[in-house]
């Protein structure tokens, strides 16, 4: 009895510290920037760099521009939001743990 409560508290406990794009979106951000690029150029020039850095990351289309989604066993790592709008584009990185800001950051900072 004791042993299957343990484990379905382990269980539990492994599910809620999993973090998904909304959380990891919604934190404040670790890079922001504005830049002249086109949404899709800027996120294919940081979708290269990433992909140059041996970085896993999945590429998703968001309303006005994209996402590229880093994530790992845990859900996910990092999110970077880029819009275009009114005729500016926007890009936004947040991440959930902030171990691997810097790698991730500069490729960010380099593409504006």
């Amino acid at each position: 009895m004791k042993v299957r409560t343990v484990l379905s508290l382990t269980a539990l406990a492994a599910l809620t510290a999993c973090a998904n794009v909304k959380d990891v979106r919604d934190r404040d951000p670790v890079f922001y920037g504005a830049t002249q690029r086109s949404a899709e150029d800027y996120t294919n020039c940081v979708a290269e760099s990433w992909k140059n850095l041996g970085i896993n990351f999945e590429r998703k289309t968001v309303r006005n521009g994209f996402e590229l989604i880093q994530q790992d066993s845990l859900g996910v790592e990092a999110v970077l939001t880029t819009t275009h709008w009114k005729g500016k584009t926007e890009t936004r990185l947040s991440t959930r743990i902030a171990r691997r800001d810097q790698t991730i950051i500069e490729p960010a900072n380099l593409c504006l």
